[in-house]
């Protein structure tokens, strides 16, 4: 397959200004079914007459049936639709193909697996314009799959993508990171601070590209009225997905934790969290299995998985050499 292959917009979607306010970038690969009913929610959005917008599907070296589903809704669709392939596979890879095909001057980033409220897209446009904000996220809940009723712990809800609550904005930080499956950001952004580092695992480059925003002191804030659905398979809610979800990011956490501080302060805080795995999540994980909390037992299995990961890393960094520590900023792609 060429490197390109661009499906334009139908008619009626060829109204919108040639170069649309925001473009939604969406990366797919192998996910054809899904990502129908995620473009079908896409195509629904409202605006209140306030921008215009256009989706730009980026296929990541899919074999199934993508094109044609990207071909049906640029047919359908009620806003311009385009399609590009790009042939090296990598989340950070696609998403930078966006980045350089898209036209607007605003990005939103969503993903596949995905389905916005008809007010996602408006709620975060809305909320940047009026504080004059050059990047703002939303909210992400969970759908689980049908008959599926599981009152899921915290932790389990955050390494699937739920995001914290909150009741009103606030700024981004802590908690409080954007995900690039709920962000819309402006493309001088990138323009200052580069695109996602493309040498960065797949659940961690949107941290990276805020955490290098803010360094340039580029700060966005939360709007929790800008909310997507986030589809979830029952193979993820499986403990072994689950605790294999929880020890990479353990290892990714150790990782730009120790390229942000000195040795001394990043051992001070590995030994930290070391005592809190061995005197706090220890303990709670036998309490709920004595009182058999099946969901509450799987929360703390994956806090130990996620801090025995940050401790092994983290020990790996401390007795390295110097010279052999990790870049503390990433170039520019």
């Amino acid at each position: 397959m060429a490197d390109t292959l661009v499906l334009e917009a139908p008619a009626a979607a060829s109204e919108v200004a040639a170069k649309p306010d925001v473009s939604i970038v969406v990366c797919s690969q192998q996910r054809a079914a899904a990502l129908r009913d995620a473009l079908r929610t896409l195509c629904a959005l409202e605006t209140d007459g306030r921008f215009t917008y256009e989706i730009v599907v980026v296929d990541n070296a899919s074999t199934d049936e993508t094109p044609q589903v990207i071909e049906e809704c640029s047919r359908e669709a009620r806003c311009p639709v385009r399609g590009v392939y790009e042939g090296r596979k990598g989340i950070s890879i696609a998403r930078n193909r966006g980045v350089r095909e898209a036209k607007g001057q605003w990005i939103a980033f969503f993903d596949d697996d995905q389905a916005a409220h008809p007010r996602w897209l408006v709620e975060l446009w809305n909320f940047a314009q009026e504080k004059g904000l050059r990047h703002v996220a939303g909210a992400v809940a969970l759908r689980l799959p049908p008959g599926v009723n599981r009152q899921l712990d915290p932790m389990c809800g955050m390494l699937l993508g739920e995001s914290p609550r909150a009741n009103a904005p606030r700024p981004l930080g802590g908690r409080f990171n954007p995900g690039a499956g709920n962000w819309l950001i402006e493309r001088s952004v990138f323009d200052e601070v580069g695109l996602f580092d493309e040498g960065i695992g797949a659940r961690n480059e949107d941290t990276n590209l805020y955490r290098r925003a803010a360094a340039r002191g580029i700060h966005g804030w939360f709007v929790p009225n800008a909310v997507i659905d986030h589809i979830i398979p029952a193979a993820r809610l499986e403990p072994a997905y689950l605790l294999k979800l929880s020890r990479g990011i353990g290892v990714e956490v150790a990782g730009y934790e120790f390229a942000d501080r000195s040795r001394v302060r990043f051992a001070l805080r590995w030994l930290a969290k070391a005592a809190r795995m061995a005197f706090v999540y220890a303990p709670a994980w036998l309490v709920a299995v004595v009182l058999r909390r099946a969901e509450m037992e799987l929360g703390f299995r994956c806090r130990l998985a996620l801090s025995w990961a940050h401790f092994c890393e983290g020990w790996k960094l401390l007795t390295q050499k110097p010279s052999s520590a990790p870049a503390s900023s990433p170039t520019n792609h």
